[in-house]
């Protein structure tokens, strides 16, 4: 999808669409109920102009994704110091301080995040050109991992990008916690930091034969 070039109509829908997904789930919700949302008198305006609801989700993320990419490059770019290597709490930074602040309370961009990181029929690539910067960030935080397995630096990056996508949708809805200020934006990423730095004992055998050993209660 043309960000630049997307007119109010695309605009409607996809307002109406990430609000009506967050309340009710995106399976829950058809294409003509969302076009009925957005004021539209053609109720098959939702179909006509993305298609169908997976591309009308993805639509939504890539919408959403611009005002987040500029910020992040922006950080990333104020980052770049040859004599200077990036710290990894400043790249954490860069990763949740643009998602952090994009919606607040009563917002539905992150709730609606949520909901598709946890469906397993929806899997974004995150291939587009809002997102360069997240595909940036993650290739610079998995560089400051280098002593850990592959396979472990892609899972602790996975769970960073859960916690912290799970986390801030948190705080947009109304029940999430109630911390002011940004406390909990440093909360976040103290325990996004801790996560990735925290000691590999994957192959530790004494500890998986005690975890194995470990009968559930």
């Amino acid at each position: 999808m043309n960000i630049q070039a997307i007119d109010s109509t695309k605009v409607a829908i996809i307002v109406a669409a990430e609000e009506l997904f967050v309340r009710r789930g995106i399976a829950s919700v058809s294409l003509r109920e969302i076009g009925a949302a957005a004021g539209q008198r053609n109720t098959a305006a939702a179909q006509y102009h993305f298609g169908d609801r997976e591309s009308l989700v993805m639509s939504i993320v890539e919408y959403r994704m611009q005002s987040i990419n500029d910020q992040r490059l922006k950080m990333l770019d104020q980052l770049k110091d040859p004599a200077k290597p990036s710290a990894l709490r400043d790249l954490l930074e860069a990763l949740i301080l643009p998602l952090a602040t994009v919606s607040g309370r009563g917002g539905y961009y992150c709730r609606f995040l949520a909901l598709v990181h946890s469906s397993r029929s929806i899997n974004p690539a995150y291939d587009w050109d809002t997102a360069s910067s997240f595909r940036r960030v993650r290739s610079e935080i998995a560089q400051q991992l280098h002593g850990l397995p592959p396979e472990t630096i892609e899972s602790r990056i996975r769970m960073v990008a859960n916690l912290v996508v799970h986390t801030v949708a948190d705080h947009e809805s109304s029940d999430g916690p109630s911390v002011g200020g940004e406390t909990w934006i440093s909360g976040l990423i103290d325990c996004a930091y801790g996560l990735l730095i925290a000691e590999d004992t994957s192959n530790d055998s004494t500890r998986n034969s005690n975890r194995q050993a470990i009968s559930p209660t």
